[in-house]
């Protein structure tokens, strides 16, 4: 009676103030950050309980005294679920948690938890519901008979495989719209959008020297030192025959969409149907998956796809696909290698195939290290540092020359300066925004420490390197592409009557915190990269991209031109393109955005000062000018500049 009881104030208390919160909408924001909402309104919450667990309580005793206190029990059992209910309206409410990321996490974890405690009594014995058990299982039986008598193709379907499918193609096709609109309104940069177009236009095109990305380097660089990307040239035949960065970011769609069907085949190798439908609708709501897809266009996430294809193709002993896709994946860029040498070793370590898992971590491990440490800093000479070593320079000892042997020397030698490094406020909070959404599951297992270590290496190890360490950036493809391995296992070894209550704890925290952070339920707080996404095209938008069309369209195909930060990817489709913030190089053509990034200002000014630009179209908010060209125009420009 006491159990029945603590759950029917649990669930009157919880339902009744859901109930009041909708209620009382427009008042939630004072409410929850001032807990300003008026003495009437405040009484009104307590009465609202004190009404539903009365309802409760004369139900239970009715009941009871109908069919025994059993009976009251299964009452209680039923509406546990109703439990989770306060939750709701706190949760899908972005005007709360915009600015309080922590606070919301907390609630979050505690909602999933909470929906897998209720959702398991819900289902202990005595079974809840039987009739409707009942029912539902005539209602299979009979759906299950037409399907084996239905034409022999059509008895075939996958129908598990199918609606995979389809979520992949719905995730390619929205994310596909949403970052081509934010593209053409100029939401995206030089950095990265605009270097790896015209990355691609070199490459398709055969010009030297290989990996040339003119926003990056200037006109003689490559973009080889930054990363070794030779899944470029898988790509350049599809790039060659639509070239332009809306290409790019279609490709990244497609691919990050498709790495579902992967995960589901070998999902479903080891769990029920269902349930690996389920982890492939998490993954395609997790919303670290969509700040990877919202920032311009990159390489990185794209190897998570041949990865998950390499551990089906393993799982199911199917070698030469499986050889394939690891080839493939270690060519989109050296630390998805990295990556593949893990999953190596999670094969070894499971003794799955022991010796395909050491021959794949040899083979992966060698190529990135052989990348990292020989080849591209080769390519690097003259830069002054190895690349990427300023994401870890905190590591490098004063005196020290910068380079990976003396951060290794600090990471493995100094451990209470790594550990200060890794502990910290902001990395600590990307952790949780990795894991609450998933409920830990993934980091249960004590193979969670092999599975962690791309992430901590390439993103917990950075010392003041930001996008590192934000979910809104390509870099936590490092963990999703393991963290959803980790969440398959754990569900492969729980218990069968305990993973009904596991999937539905996670799939409330993954709803919710997709509604916050992810891109599909609301878009006010949305983000990608440090900015806040935008989705929707407004008047002044169309205007904007009317004028920024008329200058180009005044530029030749084949002219070097120099342009803002924002205006490079849509010129970048050329074999020279430059970022005006670092200088003007040898351009024939000078595009800028007005008003002017500080860090453009000061070239564009003197450019434009000197006469070596005239300018030659001003659109108000762009400004076109040409080398050599008559410069009676630059002075009402400059006056607009200064």
């Amino acid at each position: 009676m006491a159990r029945s009881l603590a759950l029917g104030l649990a669930v009157s208390a919880s339902t009744s103030l859901a109930g009041w919160m909708i209620a009382a909408h427009r008042s939630m924001p004072d409410f929850v950050r001032r807990n300003d909402v008026g003495d009437v309104a405040r009484r009104f919450a307590f009465v609202d309980v004190g009404i539903a667990f009365g309802v409760f309580l004369v139900l239970f005793i009715v009941l009871c005294t109908w069919r025994g206190l059993v009976a009251g029990e299964r009452l209680a059992r039923r509406a546990a679920p109703l439990a989770a209910m306060g939750f709701v309206p706190l949760l899908f409410d972005h005007r709360l948690w915009d600015d309080r990321v922590i606070d919301f996490l907390t609630i979050a974890a505690s909602f999933g938890f909470t929906v897998c405690a209720t959702t398991r009594v819900f289902l202990d014995p005595p079974p809840a519901l039987p009739r409707l058990r009942e029912l539902l299982a005539r209602v299979t039986d009979r759906a299950l008979y037409l399907l084996r008598s239905a034409p022999h193709a059509l008895s075939r379907l996958d129908v598990a495989l199918l609606l995979t499918i389809a979520g992949a193609l719905f995730y390619a096709a929205y994310f596909s719209a949403i970052t081509i609109e934010h593209h053409r309104n100029l939401g995206t940069a030089s950095f990265d959008l605009g270097l790896e177009d015209n990355l691609m236009w070199n490459l398709s095109h055969w010009k030297t020297p290989l990996f040339r990305s003119t926003p990056f380097d200037g006109p003689a660089g490559t973009h080889l030192r930054n990363h070794a990307t030779l899944f470029s040239f898988l790509m350049a035949p599809v790039y060659r025959l639509a070239p332009g960065a809306e290409t790019l970011l279609v490709i990244q769609a497609a691919l990050m969409g498709a790495a579902v069907i992967p995960l589901h085949l070998f999902a479903r190798r080891r769990l029920p149907v269902w349930l690996a439908t389920l982890v492939g609708f998490l993954y395609l709501f997790y919303p670290p998956l969509h700040g990877a897809n919202l920032y311009d266009f990159h390489y990185l996430p794209l190897g998570v796809v041949f990865l998950w294809t390499v551990l089906y193709a393993v799982d199911a002993r199917r070698w030469g696909l499986a050889v394939v896709a690891a080839l493939v994946a270690m060519s989109v860029r050296e630390d998805v290698a990295f990556c593949v040498g893990v999953l190596g070793m999670l094969l070894v370590l499971t003794d799955e195939v022991p010796r395909f898992g050491l021959a794949l971590a040899v083979v992966a491990g060698g190529y990135f290290l052989l990348m990292k440490l020989a080849i591209m800093p080769h390519f690097g000479i003259g830069h002054g540092e190895e690349s990427f070593v300023r994401q870890y320079q905190g590591f490098v000892p004063p005196g020290s020359q910068k380079s990976f042997g003396a951060i290794l020397e600090t990471i493995f030698g100094n451990p209470g300066f790594t550990a200060n490094t890794v502990l910290e406020h902001d990395k600590l909070q990307y952790v949780l925004l990795l894991l609450v959404p998933l409920l830990f599951l993934p980091v249960t297992r004590p193979i969670a420490a092999l599975l962690v270590v791309p992430g901590f290496v390439f993103t917990l190890l950075s010392t003041g390197y930001e996008p590192l360490y934000r979910i809104t950036f390509q870099y936590t493809s490092y963990w999703t592409a393991f963290l959803f391995i980790g969440l398959v296992l754990a569900l492969e070894r729980a218990a069968p009557s305990r993973r009904v209550p596991l999937a539905a704890g996670i799939l409330a925290s993954t709803l919710a915190c997709s509604y916050l952070f992810g891109a599909f339920f609301q878009h006010e707080t949305l983000r990608g990269g440090f900015e806040r996404f935008h989705v929707g095209t407004t008047a002044a938008d169309m205007q904007l991209r009317a004028k920024l069309a008329n200058a180009i369209a005044l530029l030749p195909p084949d002219g070097k031109v120099v342009a803002s930060e924002a205006v490079v990817p849509h010129v970048s489709a050329r074999e020279a393109a430059y970022t005006l913030r670092f200088g003007t190089y040898d351009a024939d053509w000078l595009l800028f955005q007005v008003p002017t990034w500080p860090e453009e200002k000061d070239r564009t000014v003197e450019a434009l000062t000197s006469g070596t630009f005239g300018v030659v179209d001003d659109e108000g908010a762009f400004v076109l000018a040409r080398r050599g060209a008559a410069t009676t125009a630059n002075a009402a420009v400059l006056s607009r500049l200064r």
